[in-house]
């Protein structure tokens, strides 16, 4: 089997994502959010949660994908951003 060496972190900051972490008050990472500024005062946002799922939004469709598994290929998260990106 192939190992899949794609990072959906690295693919979302070099397609102009902003980086955001939150954490607890131990430090410990809560969550990572992501977030591009597409128009004039409108953002979409993708937070990838602790157990490594993530949630995307639009600013048109809301609330698109819920704690999903991480894309596997650039194809794949190409077609999420594609989505979440429409104003």
């Amino acid at each position: 089997m192939e190992s899949n060496n794609f990072n959906f972190y690295q693919f979302l900051e070099e397609n102009g994502y902003e980086k955001d972490v939150i954490r607890e008050r131990s430090g410990e990472t809560f969550c990572t959010n992501y977030q591009k500024n597409i128009a004039p005062e409108t953002w979409n946002a993708i937070t990838i949660h602790k157990n490594k799922t993530f949630s995307a939004a639009s600013p048109s469709l809301g609330l698109v994908y819920k704690e999903r598994e991480q894309p596997y290929t650039a194809e794949e998260a190409r077609a999420i951003l594609d989505i979440i990106e429409k104003e």
